[in-house]
């Protein structure tokens, strides 16, 4: 039984990624992405190319983006929120492996991205971090884990505070207004 599983994850994971992944359409891959169980808000948009595991375990809010060539890792539970950025190449990863276990023990923690998070150009997320509203992860950083303060800038790697976020108090929506990409 459990052959059978990895290989219906395992076909699945390609059908997503080497097929649904480049339909220039969003509106065919949204089809697609929820019929295999992911949740998807209004005027929300993954564009092509993204890699998707175990989307049945990912939900996205209302008004959010998710660009080209970014990684979105369900397998330990992926929540975004509304109004949220994902640039491009950014990986958000639920699952790992432990680095001090000789067998490679794999775990999953559940990744969670606030109301108006904005990741920079690839960035990484790592399991089990949780990004607060309006905070900024920059390009090229590395969030390891573990609770972010609300409205603020976070670089390097591993990333820590380099600024406030200051932005007006009026919400703010995402433009993504698109029939192709």
């Amino acid at each position: 039984m459990n052959t059978i599983k990895v290989f219906l994850c395992d076909a699945d994971y390609i059908f997503l990624n080497y097929f649904v992944a480049n339909i220039p359409c969003w509106h065919i891959r949204k089809i697609f992405y929820l019929l295999h169980g992911m949740k998807i808000g209004k005027k929300t948009r993954i564009n092509m190319k993204t890699i998707v595991y175990a989307p049945w375990k990912i939900r996205i809010g209302n008004n959010s983006i998710v660009n080209e060539h970014a990684l979105l890792d369900g397998r330990g539970h992926l929540i975004i929120g509304d109004n949220v950025s994902v640039s491009m190449y950014s990986i958000l990863y639920t699952a790992s492996h432990y680095s001090w276990s000789l067998e490679f023990e794999y775990y999953t923690k559940k990744t969670t991205l606030h109301d108006g998070v904005w990741i920079g150009a690839r960035a990484v997320v790592m399991p089990g971090s949780e990004i607060m509203d309006h905070s900024i992860i920059a390009a090229n950083s590395v969030y390891s884990g573990g609770v972010s303060e609300a409205r603020k800038v976070y670089r390097g790697n591993p990333a820590e505070v380099c600024s406030d976020r200051r932005i007006s108090e009026r919400e703010v929506h995402l433009k993504t207004i698109m029939f192709f990409k």
